[in-house]
């Protein structure tokens, strides 16, 4: 049962926990939609906590005290109290951020469906709006997480809530989730690593929009040396260069070589072209005692190997 100060504040958003430590003052912990009396928690001498997302007093509880200032409050904007009725009509969302962001703590990483986690990434750069419903709009018009991501910037500003800071948002998880992939490449002979490969050049190619070529240049251990675009296309097409690949070998003194490429079209088969620019640069590299290990296509619905598929 609920005291009558917490009902108070639980129309407001607010909620109140409290902790009494073996030894030491007790804390009480307001959470909620606590922005728009902040500078009230403060004047009374709660202190904001960035990790927990909450204000926090210690020693004397400040349920009256948050109860009576908001009602101050209220009187000065010209209510005579605190109304119930219009309490009552505050955003059904007012709290659920704290809230959504309290249970993806206290659980696994996969405690929270797609919707959910996007919805809670789009807290950042969103302010102040229920972000739920977008979050459904962009994975039903993208089919996936990754989709929504990896999705151009015309394509998001298609949605009035996105802007600038949502799309710079979404460039940086791909960067990271990209870079933290590849980390995991380092230092090891890639062709023993060839899961962690394969979910690397995913991260890193399967959502884009036009072709792109790169080249993993691999060292006498088949441990990588570098990875590097070579070109970038139009949506079907990629321009290969044989002997530039070579040059660039040559320059890094690589002994051995995986190709990548993606498809947008979303089928890997490689094609007619695929297969004979494959051949030529094959050919080329056996000249000066390099090795092609393998030739990639990439898409979103998988990838294929020109080694496995007896190419090579």
């Amino acid at each position: 049962m609920l005291e009558p100060l917490d009902v108070s504040l639980e129309a407001i958003g607010l909620s109140v926990s409290e902790h009494s430590p073996p030894s030491g003052e007790t804390v009480y912990t307001v959470k909620g939609d606590t922005h728009p009396h902040r500078h009230l928690f403060r004047e009374l001498g709660g202190d904001w906590d960035r990790v927990k997302q909450a204000w926090i007093f210690k020693g004397s509880d400040p349920r009256k005290s948050v109860v009576d200032g908001l009602r101050e409050a209220a009187h000065v904007r010209g209510f005579s109290d605190m109304d119930q009725t219009q309490l009552s009509k505050k955003p059904h969302y007012w709290g659920h951020r704290q809230r959504l962001r309290d249970r993806f703590l206290k659980g696994a990483d996969e405690a929270l469906p797609d919707y959910e986690l996007l919805e809670m990434l789009l807290f950042f750069p969103i302010e102040r709006i229920d972000t739920k419903p977008l979050a459904k709009e962009l994975l039903a018009r993208f089919e996936s997480l990754a989709g929504v991501i990896n999705a151009q910037p015309d394509q998001l500003g298609e949605f009035d809530k996105i802007d600038h800071h949502t799309i710079t948002l979404f460039k940086a998880v791909r960067a990271m989730a990209s870079r933290i992939t590849r980390e995991e490449l380092s230092d090891r002979a890639i062709l023993d690593n060839w899961d962690k490969l394969i979910a690397y050049l995913r991260a890193s190619m399967a959502h884009r929009m036009v072709e792109q070529f790169r080249v993993l240049f691999l060292d006498r251990m088949n441990v990588l040396i570098a990875d590097e675009v070579q070109h970038q296309g139009t949506i079907d097409h990629t321009p290969v260069y044989p002997r530039e690949v070579l040059k660039r070998a040559l320059a890094l003194d690589a002994s051995a070589l995986v190709m990548v490429h993606n498809h947008p079209s979303n089928h890997p088969k490689p094609s007619k072209a695929d297969i004979t620019m494959t051949k030529e640069v094959k050919e080329i590299l056996e000249k000066v005692g390099m090795v092609l290990h393998d030739h990639l296509i990439i898409s979103k619905s998988g990838h294929s190997s020109f080694r496995q598929m007896g190419l090579l």
